[in-house]
């Protein structure tokens, strides 16, 4: 009886601990803190609800990454580190120097690396024994049903935005109209048969009056294009359009499947909310 009451009195003290500690949930033993709901609801401007949400999922993400014994050694994060500087037209050097320049430790992005690569992994698991390929039939009704998804412009009407600094760049994507010192604005009109497939896409992706995700220049400096219209659309065949169709069913399944998983781990999982 004393040992019971003992045990009870420690689970009180750890419990009351963690509360102090400013501990909100425990997750499988995993501990989501105040602070951290605080500053992803900031972060991503989200309900308290949606915040809480993605830390559960992310600590549940953080098990199966251990479940799986996924691990990445570091030459697999200097060859990613590699990869994303050769994708922004940067040397490695320059992009670690932005990396840092922006308030991050170089140890902090290479965790930030690390952790998405575990996570392309486990997905890579998740989905290897669940997702089925795509018939004839199931690529022709999608087309069919989805046909405005195909009418792919031959160039688009855009406004460069051009800046040697990223944060007066960024600024004028917040205010298009407004005249940041330091970016240049220049109408023009793109032909997308002369871009690279990767960077078509980039416009094909970005809906009107929206603007590109920034890229970098030859000449280290940044450019984002608002897309104002599509020009010359024209519908692809179903043949021309089957590759792109497969991409879309299948990213559709993956994330039906990734769901499903982990609705069905959380409906398993020892959540205990300590305090709202």
């Amino acid at each position: 009886m004393k040992k019971i009451i003992c045990f009870l009195c420690l689970c009180v003290l750890v419990l009351q601990a963690e509360i102090i500690a400013g501990v909100a949930i425990l997750v499988n033993g995993h501990a989501i803190t105040l602070s951290e709901i605080s500053k992803l609801q900031t972060q991503m401007k989200i309900s308290k609800k949606a915040a809480i949400d993605m830390l559960i999922n992310e600590r549940l993400k953080d098990d199966e990454i251990e479940r799986f014994k996924i691990s990445i050694d570091e030459f697999k994060i200097d060859e990613e580190i590699s990869q994303i500087a050769a994708n922004a037209n940067l040397s490695k050097n320059a992009l670690l120097t932005k990396v840092t320049r922006d308030g991050t430790t170089l140890q902090e992005y290479r965790n930030k690396i690390k952790k998405q690569l575990q996570t392309k992994e486990l997905m890579q698991r998740i989905l290897a024994s669940n997702i089925s390929i795509s018939s004839e039939d199931e690529l022709l009704s999608y087309y069919t049903k989805h046909k405005k998804e195909f009418l792919l412009p031959s160039s688009v009407r855009v406004v460069r935005y051009t800046a040697q600094n990223e944060g007066d760049l960024q600024k004028a994507i917040q205010s298009p109209k407004a005249t940041i010192q330091g970016v240049q604005k220049i109408n023009e009109t793109i032909s997308l048969s002369s871009l690279s497939p990767q960077i078509a896409q980039v416009f094909l992706n970005t809906p009107n009056n929206e603007f590109t995700p920034v890229l970098t220049t030859g000449g280290n400096g940044f450019v984002s294009f608002l897309v104002k219209e599509r020009l010359g659309e024209k519908a692809i065949s179903f043949e021309e359009a089957k590759p792109l169709i497969n991409q879309k069913i299948m990213a559709q399944k993956e994330q039906s499947i990734i769901t499903e998983h982990f609705n069905k781990i959380r409906s398993s999982a020892n959540i205990i909310t300590l305090r709202e």
